[in-house]
């Protein structure tokens, strides 16, 4: 087998530096989302950087389902703090308005849940490929309302199927990248324009959300540098990544209502 998972860098990054990196991003992009205004330069640049958290955490999940002692203990955790964790998100995005909470809006974690669920499906021994497909489909379905949607869960799918070949897993998921979340567009819509109404023409408006997730592929530049490493082990290093997305989803909401 081959790619970069064979031969790690020296001096590279660890999953918990990754996963550092993450919520360091996670934060620049929430803040964008509740104080700075939407479309405007500083917004798409921290929305950009904020590309990094969702595909980063989505190859951890991945490596956590190969490396995890005890898949049914990983998955309850996951689906424990995805519950956890939905009133904080539910509560950030309304901007501290409790009155404007949308129930039917699922976090990352709820994404990442079903991801490493389909994962288990995919690579089950006892099923057929049509009851594959057939037990898939709902869990794609269910993460359509939850952040990522059945984006993050397709993300998670390429990173397994590709477990073990860094440069398999990254060029498959440059192509969902490309694909799936509104790059190609990016490139293409101006000739659009010029083939069909004789004129070739970018407006920032109309490319401002392409822009932000060209920044889906600065992943990539972090994930290339893993050592496969889990790195510092211990209760704290756990269960941070865990209780810090709650945590200042429910600061963030606070201070939208009282700035």
């Amino acid at each position: 087998m081959t790619g970069l998972c064979l031969k790690r860098p020296l001096g590279g990054l660890s999953l918990n530096q990754l996963k550092a990196a993450a919520v360091a991003a996670m934060v620049l992009d929430h803040i964008a989302y509740a104080f700075v205004p939407d479309g405007t330069l500083p917004a798409i640049l921290l929305h950009t950087v904020g590309r990094i958290t969702g595909p980063t955490m989505f190859f951890a999940a991945v490596e956590g389902y190969h490396h995890t002692r005890n898949l049914d203990r990983y998955l309850l955790r996951l689906a424990a703090f995805a519950l956890v964790s939905w009133f904080p998100f539910l509560y950030f995005r309304a901007g501290g308005d409790l009155s404007a909470i949308q129930l039917m809006r699922p976090n990352v974690i709820f994404t990442i849940l079903l991801g490493v669920l389909a994962i288990r499906v995919r690579r089950s021994r006892r099923l057929g490929a049509v009851w594959k497909v057939l037990l898939i489909l709902p869990l794609l379905i269910l993460a359509v309302p939850a952040d990522w949607g059945c984006t993050g869960v397709v993300i998670i799918l390429t990173f397994d199927y590709y477990h073990g070949s860094w440069r398999n897993q990254a060029f498959a998921y440059s192509l969902v990248v490309l694909l799936d979340m509104g790059v190609l567009s990016l490139l293409t819509a101006p000739f659009f324009g010029l083939f069909y109404d004789h004129v070739f023409a970018i407006g920032w408006e109309l490319y401002a959300y392409s822009i932000e997730s060209v920044g889906a592929f600065l992943p990539l530049l972090l994930l290339s540098r893993y050592t496969g490493r889990h790195g510092t082990q211990g209760g704290f290093s756990k269960w941070f990544f865990y209780g810090f997305y709650p945590l200042h989803l429910l600061v963030l909401g606070w201070l939208q209502v009282v700035l």
